[in-house]
Order: structure tokens, then C-alpha cells, then sequence
């Protein structure tokens, strides 16, 4: 039995007790992945001499990711993971609508109706047309 076939057999074996330790555990989910990018990036700030305390606040998050990931409560990482998501909601919503803008900045213009705050998309270069908004059916005069 040569190196590589050993070193592959201890990999697997350390791969089944892996799977072994982490049952019955949370494991990560989308919350502890964002957590783990604010830590890399809190502790990336934290190299530098004058933010020091950045480098503290990010090994904190680190720990605590890895404790979310290890934790047998269900139903409070699922609570968290909940509150994460209706706070991500609106922000990752505006970052694709600004995606698109810039993706359809050649072919529609984007207009946000009066009433309800709703952004419609219509095509460019159709001069001035009547936009019905399909939320609240008010009508827009505009340009494109």
C-alpha cells in the first residue's frame, strides 16, 4: 500500500466520523455564511494599527458562526435565521434592482410610480407613453 492510498483512507475515515459528529447538528445555513464573510472582513480591517478592535469584533463573529454551526437547538437557529432573512430582504432587493438597471440601461428605463411606490420597467426610445401601474392601476405620462 503506497502513500496516496493510505493518506486517501485516513481522509475517508476522518470524513465519516465528520458526518458522525455532525449529526443531530444545525450545520450552516445562510445566516452563517453572511456572518463568515463580516468576520473576514472585520478581521482584514483589524490588520491595521489605528482599528485594531475591528480584528476582536471579527474573531467574536467567527466564534459564534462556528457555535451557530455546532448547536443542537433547531428552533432558535431557526428564529435567527428568520429575523436574518426579513432583515436582508430589502437590501438585497435594492442590489438587484440596481443590477438590472445597469444590465437594462440600453433597452428600458425604470420609473417608480407616484402611489405606491412601485418601479415599472418600460422599454427606451417609445417617446411619451401612458404607463397603467400594475399594483394600484394608476396612470403615468412619460418619456422614454
Amino acid at each position: 500500500m503506497n502513500f496516496l492510498q493510505r493518506l486517501q483512507e485516513m481522509l475517508q475515515r476522518f470524513a465519516i466520523k465528520l458526518q458522525q459528529f455532525m449529526v443531530g447538528r444545525y450545520g450552516t445555513d445562510e445566516f452563517t455564511i453572511f456572518l463568515l464573510i463580516a468576520s473576514l472582513i472585520f478581521t482584514f480591517l483589524g490588520n491595521f494599527r489605528p482599528i485594531r478592535f475591528f480584528y476582536f469584533i471579527g474573531v467574536a463573529i467567527i466564534w459564534y458562526s462556528l457555535f451557530r454551526t455546532l448547536s443542537k437547538n433547531y428552533e432558535k437557529r431557526r428564529k435567527e435565521l428568520n429575523w436574518y432573512l426579513r432583515w436582508s430582504e430589502k437590501p438585497k432587493a435594492e442590489l438587484k434592482l440596481c443590477v438590472n438597471k445597469i444590465r437594462d440601461r440600453k433597452s428600458h428605463r425604470y420609473f417608480k410610480c407616484e402611489e405606491c411606490k412601485t418601479v415599472l420597467r418600460v422599454p427606451k426610445g417609445r417617446g411619451k407613453i401612458e404607463i397603467t401601474c400594475p399594483k394600484c392601476r394608476a396612470k403615468i405620462i412619460k418619456k422614454t
